[in-house]
């Protein structure tokens, strides 16, 4: 897709989520900022930062107070994510190439004294990303693999062609040869 038909899609999906008026999208496009990614690239997370993921696919690291970083959510496209102080430690990788849209926080400000309904919009984003990491604990809750493996393809299976299965292993948090029993049984 080319960079109109991401930012086309950007407007449907934020229309879908309230009143955007033609002003207010002028100005949503003045302050977009683009970072392309490649495979295994990461992209630097900024306090206050609001982004959109237009194309591609990341994974969300958490390595705080840990030896080896742990996986704590997938971004596939069309998903948005918010950098707050707890988990502006996290780090994101790209899986596969990736574009991603973001607007710094000074830029959410102009934004929201300019259009204050665009705060509706934000909140609903950032419910959204909420939802998402929250989606990891709900399936932790699950005892049996299969259940948990059940869970993330209901949620990941349009992402499952450009997921390693380790990565998927251990955003469930079970071995990988727990994971490829259980995941055998589905194919």
């Amino acid at each position: 897709m080319t960079d109109e038909q991401h930012l086309l899609q950007l407007k449907l999906k934020i229309q879908s989520l309230g009143a955007l008026r033609p002003e207010a999208w002028a100005m949503i496009l003045d302050l977009t900022q683009a970072t392309k990614l490649k495979a295994n690239e990461s992209f630097i997370r900024k306090e206050g930062t609001l982004a959109y993921i237009a194309e591609g696919l990341l994974k969300e690291y958490d390595s705080h107070e840990r030896k080896t970083p742990s996986i704590v959510n997938f971004l596939p496209t069309g998903q948005s994510l918010i950098t707050r102080k707890y988990n502006s430690h996290h780090y994101l990788k790209a899986c596969m190439a990736t574009t991603v849209y973001h607007w710094s926080f000074e830029d959410l400000r102009k934004l929201y004294q300019s259009y204050s309904e665009l705060k509706i919009i934000y909140d609903t984003l950032c419910s959204s990303y909420d939802e998402g990491v929250g989606f990891q604990v709900r399936i932790l809750e699950e005892r049996l693999v299969r259940n948990r493996i059940s869970l993330f393809l209901s949620r990941y299976k349009t992402a499952l062609p450009f997921l390693k299965k380790k990565d998927i292993a251990n955003y469930l948090k079970v071995t990988y040869s727990k994971f490829m029993a259980g995941y055998n049984s589905f194919i």
